[in-house]
């Protein structure tokens, strides 16, 4: 596969950008004074052990150096961008579990990011190709479905890996004895907590679902729980309002949320606000700690929310791509709004240690260059479809997918990348 170009110019850019002399930055990223005015005069290009320092140093990734997007990576392009040579990726990967057994070599590696013939039946058995990724994963320190997406670019004919499933730790046992200490007082605010919690969760799911900007975990999680004011001129939160349905007039801060947060339950927070008409007033605001909500939704019976296994999307981004794999050669407008397009879109990324999945494009209809741009389905995209679909039927049945398995059978016809991919012994 083609290398992407190297950007000389960009380099220049990112190093003044960060306040870095040449000198500067060939000390802090371990090279002489040399290879980097080499590398900004287009001489060379930054090797596999100098480019993972040079994006640490300058605190940009491979897009801002390299004429490649977000959502294309290769098997290679994620080594490179970790820093690592061929031979290091496979000392660092015969290291890790999900990799016993395999034993990583320099050949094997290379001929495997070439689309090559990789002469290991380990290597190339589904389970083996599983194991795989998931110690790239952690190698190359991305997440897994970004290493599968990479594989499927690299070796669009192999087989699909498939990922070790993970073992459930059962620690049911502890959180019923977490929930056996408390009296009914400290579980009536631990379960009106909860549900203030899950409903705060499902208006989140819903916001994404319309393609708005969902917030940070981290703000919505933390609910009011009082505001220390008069309720006629402030009213009740909604936790109050629950505790208040339950029996508990007295709803506050009080020793039963203090109970709560020493067993490590939940966590208080205290601020003020200001209040049109009476000025500043304390606010208490709570949230539940992960074993907090473990505790109450083993006890309350609680169904979880089923997340998709990697590498499959969730089933807000699913619609996404269902919707535009079905728009066919029109393609969809600029109504595609939101967070969507962060997480799918080639160039886009929904966060700085992670690519999108690369799955649409934003791009003029074929056969125009001109006009308003349209949302198109990727070669990679049509993959992940034709790779799961049976899986996202199952998983996400209110999805309408009628008929999208001849779209996608109709854009099979891009090129292999690799050679033969018959396996031989070890």
């Amino acid at each position: 596969m083609g290398q992407p170009s190297f950007s000389p110019q960009s380099l220049t850019h990112w190093r003044e950008l960060r306040g870095l002399s040449v000198d500067g930055l060939a000390g802090a990223v371990g090279v002489t004074e040399r290879a980097v005015r080499y590398w900004e005069a287009g001489v060379h290009t930054p090797g596999n052990r100098s480019l993972g320092r040079l994006l640490r140093v300058l605190r940009c990734d491979a897009q801002d150096l390299f004429e490649r997007q977000r959502g294309t990576e290769t098997l290679e392009d994620l080594r490179r961008d970790a820093g690592l040579s061929a031979e290091q990726a496979c000392r660092a990967l015969g290291q890790k579990r999900a990799a016993v057994g395999l034993r990583p070599e320099r050949r094997k590696l290379r001929e495997l990011e070439r689309g090559q013939v990789v002469r290991s039946r380990r290597w190339m058995s589904p389970e083996g190709a599983g194991r795989l990724v998931r110690a790239m994963a952690q190698v190359y320190g991305v997440p897994e479905r970004v290493v599968m997406d990479a594989w499927r670019r690299t070796r669009p004919d192999d087989v699909l890996p498939v990922l070790p499933e993970r073992k459930k730790r059962d620690d049911s046992s502890g959180l019923e004895q977490a929930w056996d200490a408390l009296n009914n007082r400290q579980r009536t605010y631990l379960t009106c907590i909860f549900w203030q919690d899950q409903e705060a969760e499902k208006d989140q799911r819903y916001r994404r679902f319309l393609g708005g900007a969902g917030r940070r975990a981290a703000d919505w999680r933390r609910m009011d729980l009082a505001l220390y004011a008069p309720p006629a001129l402030v009213g009740y939160t909604r936790i109050q309002d629950r505790l208040r349905q339950e029996g508990v007039h007295d709803p506050g801060v009080g020793a039963s949320v203090a109970a709560l947060e020493r067993r490590g339950l939940v966590m208080t927070y205290q601020d003020r606000v200001y209040i049109p008409d009476l000025g500043e007033a304390l606010r208490a605001r709570v949230e539940l700690t992960r074993r907090g909500r473990a505790v109450a939704r083993l006890a309350l019976g609680a169904p979880r929310e089923e997340t998709a296994p990697a590498p499959l999307l969730s089933r807000w981004l699913w619609r996404i791509l269902v919707r535009v794999a079905s728009a066919g050669e029109g393609g969809v407008d600029g109504s595609l709004a939101g967070r969507g397009p962060h997480f799918l879109a080639v160039g886009r990324s929904p966060s700085r240690q992670a690519p999108s999945r690369g799955f649409i494009e934003l791009r003029h209809p074929a056969g125009l260059d001109h006009g308003p741009y349209r949302w198109f389905v990727t070669d990679s995209g049509w993959r992940h479809i034709r790779d799961y679909l049976d899986r996202y039927r199952e998983l996400y049945p209110d999805v309408d997918t009628t008929g999208i398995e001849l779209r996608a059978a109709g854009e099979d016809n891009a090129p292999g990348r690799g050679g033969d991919t018959s396996l031989t012994h070890e």
